[in-house]
């Protein structure tokens, strides 16, 4: 069994659009950063409910535009899609609002709290003809392409059993530990949740345990997902202990593993299932490192656009939507309430 080449497209093979941004904190900065430097991409404008910020912003990054409301930003005849990257517990108000003056979002994830108001930002979307992706920038890494293919051929056989932890003492930053903003399952759990989706699909149980603040902040949890084939998956999230960001999955016929921490780029490793095993392993050398990573979201955002898709084929909105309740049935059983 051999890996396959991973499929990266040439950031010059496709539009280069003029976005717009909402919010623009830590993010934003890493984002905007990651795709000036390795994408065509523009950044055209931007806007901020914090006097001053969206002018240091612009200054920062070389942005023509800073628009004194969200409104005018949306309304902005030159933007071809708004990059959205407020509090969580305000991307529902922002996508709407930009969905509304007939733009196409990108999101940051989670895409909000909420089921309920998810389906509303994709139905509007797909009613509109405008693509509404969450970033959820680990599907479009290249050592997910190869995953996909993988998957796809059946090769690997039945999945058995996935495991994955993000844990990292992230006490230190406010915002994780604030209703609205941050929540450990919601903004760091939510990839080992998206990459359990990936392989196993979607479970038919959950069970949770963890730690939670006397103020309803999850600080850690520990949970075991079933799946209808028989699969299982253990997922561990912490915000005050920290362990080896790491992914594997047992399958029938091999086990892959990822590199550390496996949401950025790093590697893609395929053994046989002996004791002693054989090993084949792809690594990233393509020089986009850590989260610069975030770049090739807005490539494959831009090609999506150009095709007239109102969804990401590879994080389908009813993937998304799936993924924000298994967020929330973890934190209802750990009796966390980060919203």
């Amino acid at each position: 069994m051999k890996l396959p080449e991973p499929i990266i497209i040439n950031p010059d093979s496709v539009p280069a659009l003029n976005w717009g941004i909402i919010g623009p904190g830590g993010i934003a900065e890493t984002f905007v950063g990651a795709t000036q430097k390795h994408t065509a991409q523009r950044f055209a404008a931007v806007a901020s409910r914090t006097p001053g910020r969206a002018d240091e912003f612009a200054s920062k990054f070389n942005i023509p535009k800073v628009h004194a409301s969200y409104q005018d930003l949306v309304e902005d005849d030159e933007l071809d899609a708004i990059y959205i990257s407020s509090h969580q517990g305000d991307h529902f108000e922002h996508a709407m609002l930009a969905l509304d003056a007939g733009k196409s979002i990108l999101v940051e994830k989670p895409i909000t709290y909420f089921p309920d108001q998810a389906r509303q930002i994709f139905e509007k979307a797909a009613a509109k003809g405008l693509l509404a992706m969450e970033a959820m920038w680990t599907r479009y890494l290249p050592q997910s392409t190869i995953l996909r293919q993988l998957l796809d051929s059946g090769e690997l056989g039945t999945p058995e059993l996935f495991t994955a932890s993000f844990c990292a003492d992230n006490r230190a930053i406010e915002r994780l530990w604030k209703p609205g903003g941050g929540g450990i399952v919601f903004d760091m759990g939510i990839y080992p949740i998206a990459m359990s989706q990936q392989i196993l699909g979607n479970p038919t149980s959950i069970k949770a345990s963890g730690l939670v603040r006397p103020d309803g902040m999850d600080e850690e949890s520990y949970t075991v997902l079933n799946y209808e084939s028989g699969a299982r998956a253990s997922l561990v999230m912490s915000g005050i202990a920290s362990l080896p960001i790491a992914a594997s999955c047992s399958f029938e016929k091999a086990i892959i593993s990822f590199g550390e921490p496996f949401f950025v780029p790093s590697s893609i490793t395929l053994k046989t299932k002996d004791f002693y095993p054989e090993e084949t392993a792809w690594v990233d050398e393509t020089g986009i490192a850590g989260h610069e990573g975030l770049s090739y979201q807005a490539t494959w955002f831009a090609k999506y656009l150009s095709e007239g898709r109102v969804e990401s084929e590879v994080h389908t909105h009813q993937e998304v939507i799936r993924g924000i309740e298994i967020a929330h049935e973890i934190t209802s059983q750990i009796g966390a309430k980060p919203f």
